[in-house]
């Protein structure tokens, strides 16, 4: 009896392994914007006029500082790293920038945040490009890699800059712009594997900033997202992204005719588990999407459906920004002039807003086409993190495009 019980144990284990499929996973980062992109971040460097260092809030003293280096010609920025449980300034890690404005400054980095320059690793000269690695103070095999580089700011743009520095950080005196330093986050780590014999591509997205795949995150924390065949990395994959899931077992992936769960990821990324289900893959936000059944509540007390809002076969522009968002009021002449010209129909989408705040920015800015507050509904469905977001809709229906640019909306009809 006790040989029969085992057998059954045996055949059932035998049975769930064989439902599970194991991923080591390779160890390439990317960014977001793909590996051929020159958009990149600015850090401002502060002069150190004295052992303190002041990121706007807080103003604290060096502990220990590197030997044999000149503070008069040292400057100091600061970059983003949640992996610090223990850091003096929270949730960044200085720089000292030795020799700043030399064409190949040297960096020290308190990769530690304990304000020691000197426990850090050696330090680098920066020549042009330089891949750093944050280790996870909690789980050493975890880190996140940035990608810094020189700054290549233009004359007649240095001045705006510094003054838009200038008033978060009154305290402190900002170098010139020509001696800043730039960083790309490298938050995306991308495998080349297989299912079954055929090439699919899995990307893991650090949005948290702390070197950990956090498994059942929210709807704002780490991503996950797998795809078939081999993605070029060199592309911008902003588009690609917003089909990715929050890590965790709700993220199901359709891969050559099957249905898969993940089952786990380590938190250092390095491997991922996924499990065979019967599940359906979650409504997914991409091109060719037909949204004609979409409800939209509009803020008058009505109900329109996407089909409603395609008239005489015109384009739909969904706009989905925010009252709080500067970059949706700066652009928002450009939709106002595409409306205008009767290329597309508009609806205005607002999420993290009120109906009184809408109602006043409505009025405000004049605007005349229909608008609405973001459900959950159309939260769960598109998972828009960046604002503002153009959704532009076919008139069968159908997602042509989405951007954050509105000028790419207005390239779209010159073609």
């Amino acid at each position: 009896m006790r040989l029969f019980k085992f057998l059954i144990i045996l055949i059932c284990s035998t049975n769930i392994a064989a439902q599970e499929i194991r991923f080591k996973l390779d160890k390439d980062f990317i960014h977001q914007f793909g590996s051929e992109s020159d958009l990149v971040s600015f850090i401002p460097l502060f002069k150190l006029s004295s052992f303190y260092l002041d990121n706007g809030q807080q103003r604290l003293k060096i502990k220990k500082f590197p030997p044999s280096v000149s503070k008069e010609n040292t400057a100091y920025g600061a970059i983003l790293f949640n992996g610090l449980q223990h850091s003096s300034f929270e949730r960044e890690v200085f720089i000292l920038v030795e020799d700043y404005t030399a064409k190949t400054p040297t960096i020290y980095m308190d990769r530690n945040g304990n304000l020691d320059f000197n426990d850090d690793g050696a330090p680098f000269v920066l020549t042009n490009k330089k891949n750093v690695k944050l280790f996870n103070e909690a789980i050493h095999s975890a880190y996140y890699n940035y990608q810094l580089g020189k700054s290549k700011i233009a004359e007649e743009n240095e001045s705006s800059l510094r003054s838009r520095y200038a008033a978060k950080y009154p305290n402190s005196e900002i170098v010139s712009a020509q001696h800043w330093l730039t960083y790309k986050r490298l938050s995306v780590r991308v495998s080349i594997d297989s299912m079954h014999g055929k090439p699919i591509t899995i990307f893991l997205i650090d949005n948290s900033i702390d070197g950990l795949f956090t498994f059942q995150t929210g709807r704002y924390g780490d991503r996950i997202l797998i795809v078939e065949g081999i993605i070029d990395s060199r592309e911008d994959k902003t588009s690609l992204f917003r089909q990715a899931e929050p890590i965790g077992h709700n993220a199901i992936f359709q891969l050559y005719g099957q249905n898969y769960a993940v089952k786990n990821v380590s938190k250092n990324g390095d491997e991922l588990t996924l499990s065979i289900t019967n599940q359906d893959t979650r409504v997914v936000f991409k091109e060719e999407q037909d949204l004609s059944s979409l409800n939209i509540h509009l803020l008058n007390g009505t109900s329109i459906m996407v089909k409603d809002l395609l008239k005489s076969g015109k384009h739909l522009l969904i706009d989905v920004g925010g009252t709080w968002c500067g970059g949706c009021i700066r652009q928002e002449p450009v939709i106002k002039k595409i409306y205008q010209n009767g290329a597309v129909e508009v609806v205005g989408l607002f999420d993290y807003d009120t109906q009184e705040s809408v109602h006043k920015y409505v009025e405000k800015h004049h605007i005349e086409w229909p608008v609405a507050l973001v459900d959950s509904t159309f939260k769960e469905s598109f998972r828009i993190t960046s604002f503002p977001t153009y959704i532009l809709v076919s008139p069968k229906g159908k997602i042509i495009l989405a951007d954050t640019n509105a000028e790419v909306i207005v390239n779209h009809f010159k073609k």
